[in-house]
């Protein structure tokens, strides 16, 4: 009987949680209202992907709240989301995530993390991003020991894309 009644308040909560969720949740109709300037309409898209565990929407959200646009600046925050959608493969989150740990900003200063992120975008298909990820490894290399750099190419050949959500597994 206590089972049936955890399983109902269980099914309740995400029944609660799915209602929250725009039906019309779209990331090209949050990327048109952020490029147009309205981000109170892209926040309500790109929130709503996020909740779904979006990589794209993620990292906007992370763009808004670094830059302020539509919310209040907050860099722990946009490290947060950029973090996740790095996570999930999202290249622009890992340029993201990987330049802000060059000089410690809303992160603590870590050029071995910044170098693991930068290594995995710069093997990105999108030949911009790559560009920019080699890039900023060629100005922090030579702020790195022998030892700094191995250690980030190692995590980075061992990185594997984990699945959004509360509890990531990194298989």
């Amino acid at each position: 009987m206590a089972g049936r009644k955890r399983l109902a308040a269980v099914l309740i909560a995400w029944g609660c949680v799915a209602a929250a969720i725009p039906a019309r949740a779209d990331y090209s109709d949050g990327l048109v209202a952020y490029e147009q300037g309205q981000y109170a309409d892209a926040l309500r898209e790109f929130r709503a992907l996020a909740r779904t565990g979006h990589p794209g929407a993620e990292f906007m959200l992370g763009v808004m709240h670094f830059n302020g646009l539509g919310v209040l600046r907050d860099e722990v925050v946009a490290a947060i989301y950029f973090r996740q959608a790095a996570d999930q493969g999202e290249p622009g989150a890992q340029l993201a995530f990987g330049s802000i740990h060059i000089r410690g900003v809303g992160v603590y200063q870590d050029l071995v993390e910044a170098r693991t992120w930068l290594r995995l975008c710069s093997h990105a298909s999108q030949p911009e991003l790559s560009k920019q990820a080699l890039a900023l490894m060629e100005l922090t290399g030579p702020l790195m020991t022998a030892e700094q750099i191995t250690q980030a190419d190692r995590r980075a050949d061992r990185w594997r894309p984990v699945r959004p959500g509360f509890a990531r597994d990194p298989r």
